[in-house]
């Protein structure tokens, strides 16, 4: 029944609606998605898709920071210009869909930590890189400040491109990709320290720690893929000799220094579905992806990395029924659960933003 509401109201609203969908999210949910992807895929599609014609309205099956970010790029001054001033309303099915990575880091603590920072050392040497997954205050942040954002695809080319414009990166809110993303540059992990955002002062360091630094990490992290430990791959080989790790670089850097491959989800999905039929893969990444991945590729052997699989609870709060529910107050003109980020922060955010595609 809501399958055929759904598909009723997508028929009547046409080109004017585009309905987003998050690999993590569940299969009936995908099923109507016009676009699938991982959030910097999406924003980048929902700014395409919406720079002109007549979309009207985004629909995101994700959560909030991909809907903030979508926002963004589909209502920047040259879309809208395009449009004639005309807004795409991004609407999120479910407002409590957040992120706990991106709620790890808000703007005031982020704030208080580059103070500190400025007490410390020369702050002009100090640049800020804020992953994908982060409020659009703290890419409001980085774009005031000369900084960029990030995607777990890019992200060592935007290092190597923060480390080209000064001396020291701050890197929020993940501390696994910017451990995992730094070392793979050949950093010393002596040059790596971690901001813990617990401590008072300093972030738990000592000045002298970091003045000898050149990457200081905030202390977040992806409660998905910390899961993941080192001793699931001894685990995974006892059922699975010739097994292929490959993982998630969210995950914690022991992992990604014994896995066989890392990569985004994109990555993942790309390199699995690309490999040889009877190839074998342990997958360290969100279980209902991992799940439909072993669907679509049923001539290879296609397993989570651990027998506890790993899901992400705040993409599952989109649901089949919650999505149905979006369309109703679309057709009668007063949409509902609109994402709409205050025009300045939008106008900074869009800075970081815009450096980031400029890094795929």
């Amino acid at each position: 029944m809501l399958h055929k509401i759904i598909n009723s109201a997508k028929s009547r609203l046409g080109d004017r609606l585009l309905i987003l969908g998050h690999h993590y999210q569940y299969d009936e949910v995908l099923a109507h998605a016009d676009l699938v992807g991982d959030s910097f895929q999406l924003s980048r599609l929902a700014a395409e898709r919406s720079a002109g014609g007549s979309c009207d309205y985004i629909i995101f099956c994700g959560v909030h920071f991909m809907a903030e970010t979508a926002d963004i790029l589909a209502n920047s001054p040259s879309n809208l210009e395009r449009r004639g001033g005309r807004r795409v309303e991004v609407i999120l099915p479910d407002l409590y869909a957040g992120c706990s990575m991106a709620d790890m880091a808000d703007y005031e603590s982020v704030l208080s930590c580059w103070e500190q920072l400025s007490a410390i050392i020369d702050i002009d040497e100090v640049i800020p890189v804020t992953y994908v997954n982060s409020s659009a205050e703290l890419k409001a942040f980085c774009g005031e400040r000369g900084g960029i954002a990030c995607t777990s695809g890019n992200a060592r080319a935007v290092f190597e491109w923060a480390l080209s414009q000064r001396r020291r990166i701050l890197f929020f809110p993940d501390q696994h990709l910017g451990r995992n993303t730094a070392v793979k540059m050949g950093i010393p992990m002596k040059e790596i320290i971690e901001w813990r955002r617990e401590e008072a002062r300093l972030g738990g360091n000592n000045a002298e720690t970091i003045k000898a630094s050149r990457i200081l990490l905030w202390d977040g992290f992806c409660c998905v893929h910390q899961r993941f430990l080192s001793g699931h791959i001894d685990e995974i080989k006892n059922v699975i000799p010739n097994v292929r790790i490959i993982v998630h670089p969210e995950c914690r850097n022991e992992l990604v220094m014994r896995a066989d491959e890392v990569g985004s989800t994109a990555y993942i999905l790309k390199r699995i579905t690309e490999s040889p039929a009877g190839s074998a893969w342990a997958v360290g990444t969100e279980g209902k992806f991992v799940d439909r991945i072993a669907k679509q590729n049923l001539d290879k052997t296609i397993v989570n990395l651990s027998f506890q699989p790993s899901y992400c609870s705040t993409m599952g709060l989109i649901t089949l029924q919650k999505l149905a529910d979006m369309f109703n107050p679309i057709e009668t003109g007063e949409p509902k659960n609109i994402i709409r980020v205050n025009e300045n922060i939008a106008k900074n955010a869009l800075i970081a933003l815009q450096k980031m595609l400029e890094k795929n």
